[in-house]
């Protein structure tokens, strides 16, 4: 226990400013002596006080409390000895003293905690999640000392295989060793399981199209093994090998062609006859494939795109054609093609893979999409809020001066027992109330509105008519419906009729679904109502046991469409098809002759004696930033273009089969057209002055772009396209002229595609290509005989402990408390500094001050008399303090009772007399003290006022001095 200073050198200051105050005071002359030196004295003592503050000035003292914190590696490289790692900390924990705080925290990517430090301890496993994919030694071990409680001595004790990652121990030992930590480090040996792992593959960063090249695997094993050996481009298996495993480094050699340009993802798999951990037995890796531009062709049905391959033929272009069911199921496919058109397609046909990443191709990664129309397009084709409708230049609805007026969609579907039959665990009444759904979301909220009637051999309303404000709660009560029940068709057809009849709507159109036969008669009247009122009415039949002919006489006589579908799958595109059907402005079947309504490249050479007559087309509505270059005689787009990011977008809203474009089949310039148009779809702001790097960072990547021009500051920006197909954009910060850097996290593994992009004001200037391939976790790495975990922590003082017993049997290394009592000295400086002003300042009366201090402090020392007054009692030091106040008093006046000087006797009552009608205790004894406290005030008041006087005398003397001189 003691003091010490952190720079004790400027104790020598304090005497030579006490003498310098000492010395200043002198020249004071406006201070009387008195108060003179009590102004040297605080003076001095605020001034030593300021200097023992800088000084550093701290109180020590020997700790015996001790902080114990327990870490538990968490990752899956110990995750079979979880277990023994709890009974452990347990075991150890019940030898601790009653000196000893306990604290338990687990980790691997990061840290948590598992029991907060306490005297009584209640871990009993572990429940905390970390990232089990990396082992973070460093962090956890400065997470354990964040925590560490002051003046407490520390241990931490760590359980681990040693094995770390992620961070670095080297960095965090010298703060352990500096601040007095005991480390002890209980150590889990290794397994000696029989492991394969494949270690890396190498592919040629570029290539170009129809070039052969090696892949080099590379697989580590710790025995003699077979296995097979795999590798895959994308989702195709592309080569296979049997091999021998021996103990130690296996190297093998694929050999591949690079048949297709574009970004590509490799992968090697691999299958051993022994093995115990899976997860380390693939590996990928990419490679970007320079080739001439291909274009894909998506046709929706037979010979929809014969036509345009005639063109590409003529065109020398490359070029493939699929049905829609095959089209690309991932971003990396699509990469392969500079451009994708499609003919006629319905959303309903293309792959969920291809929807979620067109979006990106276009946007990201600088591809081209062409979407041509037909009867199955478009609006018809259920583009509507789908990504065909956010890549693509139109709305899929009519807006402006062609919107579409109040629509009422009554929906009446066959809810009977038949209706629970379906194929692939799906049933018929659940595909109805897709669809019913599917309409409901081609319909306009706030505006339209919709109706659901339900029917067996009775008719319900699921949803009553009305406008739609509610689009989830209408959706929930179309879920409700279940089938059961005959089938009666009549008298749901008339009660949707007559609610129909009471609409205000413009457009009134019902969709009856059934798969089973009612009755046959009784329909003409109902019907010839329903025409009069003008509501029309399409059909759909489903399966073979539906009345199909009574269904299509239906459809017939009240101007809709009747369908026939086997494929339960379709009805919901079928009652999306009909919502958009009934308003009759979508599908245009006439001749009309397009108007040119912008200049473009596209055009250029193609229009100068006119363009054909079209036959048909369907309706859409121009978006905001795109451009119409063809439109209708009604002003409707028919060849519209936009960018989008950094791809390009046309919608060509007729067909391109011929139905509707016969008169273009032999026109002379159709070649031409379509070949600017797919020059256009293809353009691109690929540049080769910029590059992209990539490379691991713990857990995540570091993106570097590197413009060559260094162009200045510009906005930049990296997409990230994940494994499963996510797409995220991260913005990069300049980090050095021309370079621009970020990260990102990385939580699968495979091969990501990024796409960097530069633009400034909104324009785009430049953009690259590139990707980075994540390998399994370095958990599932084999590892090495020994570590440098156990050569680090000996070498800095901590020590290698074998069982639970070793943790508290030796003495923990004590460390001193400390105390910085700086801020204490500097409070107490300046309490006695504004004392000092207050002295100088307010010319209060030092005699005074000492005589309260006096007082004070007899009070606290002699014992006390009482003085009864109003029933409660006092003190005799109240009553000479009441004495102080008056300084009128100078003696007692007794109201009552003998002279206090009297010498008569008197009896024990006697001595009790009253002042103010106070009943004072008058013994002697302290009868006299209050003579000698009277006395002492007037002495006081006898010097205060020689004090006052002086001071006066003082001040005229210097008055008169002044006036000789002057």
């Amino acid at each position: 226990m003691g003091v010490s200073f952190i720079r004790p050198y400027l104790l020598l200051f304090i005497p030579i400013l006490i003498g310098i105050i000492m010395f200043l005071s002198k020249y004071a002359v406006r201070i009387n002596k008195s108060k003179r030196k009590w102004a040297v004295i605080l003076r001095s003592v605020v001034i030593t006080l300021i200097m023992l503050s800088i000084c550093g000035t701290s109180f020590y003292w020997e700790l015996n409390n001790n902080t114990t914190i327990f870490l538990i590696d968490n990752s899956d490289s110990v995750n079979t000895d979880k277990d023994s790692f709890e009974t452990f900390v347990k075991d150890a924990i019940k030898q601790k003293s009653s000196k000893d705080q306990i604290g338990v925290l687990s980790f691997g990517g990061n840290t948590q905690v598992e029991s907060f430090i306490s005297n009584d301890s209640t871990f009993s496993r572990i429940d905390g999640s970390v990232d089990k994919n990396y082992t973070d030694i460093e962090s956890a071990l400065a997470s354990a000392i964040a925590l560490f409680p002051n003046n407490s001595n520390k241990r931490i004790v760590l359980l681990s295989d040693g094995d770390e990652n992620q961070g670095d121990l080297n960095k965090i030992m010298p703060s352990i060793k500096q601040q007095g930590i005991e480390l002890e480090y209980y150590k889990k040996e290794k397994d000696k399981s029989e492991e394969i792992a494949v270690q890396s593959i190498s592919v040629p960063e570029k290539l170009v199209l129809d070039e052969e090249f090696n892949l080099s695997v590379t697989i580590q094993s710790t025995t003699d093994t077979n296995a097979k050996l795999s590798l895959f481009n994308g989702r195709e298996k592309v080569g296979e090998q049997s091999v021998h495993l021996t103990k130690g480094i296996n190297k093998y050699v694929f050999r591949d062609k690079a048949t297709s340009g574009g970004f590509k993802g490799y992968k090697v798999t691999i299958e051993a006859d022994k093995d115990t951990e899976l997860k380390n037995n693939e590996a990928s890796a990419f490679t970007m494939i320079t080739s001439k531009p291909k274009i894909l062709i998506i046709e929706g049905g037979e010979n929809e795109a014969s036509e345009l391959a005639k063109m590409l033929t003529a065109s020398s272009l490359d070029f493939t054609v699929v049905n829609a069911k095959s089209a690309p199921r991932s971003l990396q496919e699509m990469t392969t093609y500079k451009s994708i058109i499609t003919c006629n397609v319905s959303a309903d046909d293309l792959n969920e893979g291809f929807m979620n990443s067109l979006e990106s191709y276009v946007k990201d990664f600088g591809g081209g999409f062409i979407a041509t129309g037909g009867d199955n397009s478009f609006a018809l084709g259920g583009y509507s809020k789908t990504s065909l409708e956010k890549v693509l230049p139109v709305y899929m609805d009519m807006r402006g001066k062609k919107e579409i007026p109040k629509m009422a969609m009554m929906l009446i579907i066959d809810k009977s027992g038949s209706m629970t039959e379906g194929m692939a665990g799906v049933s018929k009444v659940d595909m109805a109330k897709e669809a019913a759904i599917r309409s409901l979301d081609s319909l306009r909220t706030g505006k339209d509105e919709i109706g659901v009637l339900t029917f067996d051999d009775q008719y319900s309303w699921a949803v009553k008519r009305g406008v739609i404000n509610d689009p989830k709660k209408i959706e929930d009560d179309i879920g409700s419906i279940r089938a059961g029940g005959g089938t009666s068709i009549l008298p749901a057809l008339e009660a949707g009729y007559k609610s129909l009849k009471e609409s205000d709507a413009k457009i009134k159109h019902i969709i009856l679904l059934t798969d089973g036969q009612a009755e046959r008669t009784g329909y003409d009247n109902l019907l010839k109502d329903i025409n009069k009122d003008n509501i029309t009415v399409s059909t759909v039949a489903v399966g073979r046991d539906a009345d199909k002919n009574l269904l299509k006489g239906i459809a017939d006589f009240c101007g809709g469409r009747s369908y026939v579908t086997d494929e339960y799958t379709n009805i919901p595109r079928i009652f999306s098809k009909e919502t958009f059907m009934a308003a009759r402005m979508y599908l245009n079947n006439r001749e009309f002759t397009p108007k040119i309504s912008t200049e473009h490249s596209i055009i250029s050479g193609v229009t100068d004696g006119g363009v054909p007559s079209l036959l048909g087309y369907v309706g859409s509505s121009q978006k905001e930033t795109a451009r119409i270059i063809l439109e209708s005689d009604e002003d409707d787009p028919i060849l519209t273009v936009w960018q989008y990011g950094l791809g390009k977008a046309v919608a060509w809203n007729s067909d391109i089969s011929g139905k509707w474009s016969a008169n273009y089949i032999g026109w002379g310039k159709n070649l031409k057209l379509w070949q600017n148009i797919i020059n256009f779809s293809i353009e691109n702001y690929n540049d080769e002055d910029v590059s992209m790097e990539v490379s691991s960072n713990g857990n995540g990547a570091k993106v570097v772009l590197k413009d060559k021009k260094n162009q200045g500051e510009v906005d930049t920006t990296a997409t990230i396209v994940t494994p499963q197909g996510e797409s995220k954009e991260i913005k990069l910060y300049p980090t050095a002229p021309g370079e621009y850097t970020g990260n990102f996290q990385t939580k699968e593994d495979g091969v990501y595609m990024i796409s960097g992009k530069q633009s400034k004001n909104g324009e785009t200037l430049s953009s690259v290509n590139s990707g980075y391939a994540r390998q399994y976790s370095p958990e599932y790495k084999i590892r090495e005989e020994g570590n440098k975990t156990d050569k680090i922590i000996t070498e800095n003082g901590g020590k290698i402990i074998k069982t639970s017993e070793e943790v508290f049997s030796t003495e923990i290394i004590k460390k001193k408390g400390q105390r910085d009592l700086s801020p204490f000295l500097l409070a107490l400086a300046l309490i006695i500094l504004m004392f000092d002003i207050a002295l100088r300042r307010l010319n209060l009366n030092l005699s005074k001050i000492r005589l309260f201090i006096d007082k004070l402090f007899k009070t606290l020392t002699s014992s006390k008399f009482k003085i009864k007054r109003s029933n409660k009692l006092r003190t005799v030091d109240s009553v000479v303090n009441d004495s102080d106040r008056n300084s009128d008093l100078k003696d007692l006046s007794l109201n009552k009772g003998p002279n206090k000087n009297s010498k008569s006797n008197v009896n024990e009552s006697s001595k009790h007399e009253t002042y103010n009608n106070e009943f004072i205790d008058l013994s002697p004894v302290k009868t006299s003290k209050i003579n000698k406290k009277l006395e002492d005030n007037k002495e006081n008041k006898i010097d205060n006022e020689k004090e006052n006087n002086a001071e006066t005398l003082n001040t005229s003397q210097l008055l008169k001095n002044k006036r000789f001189k002057k």
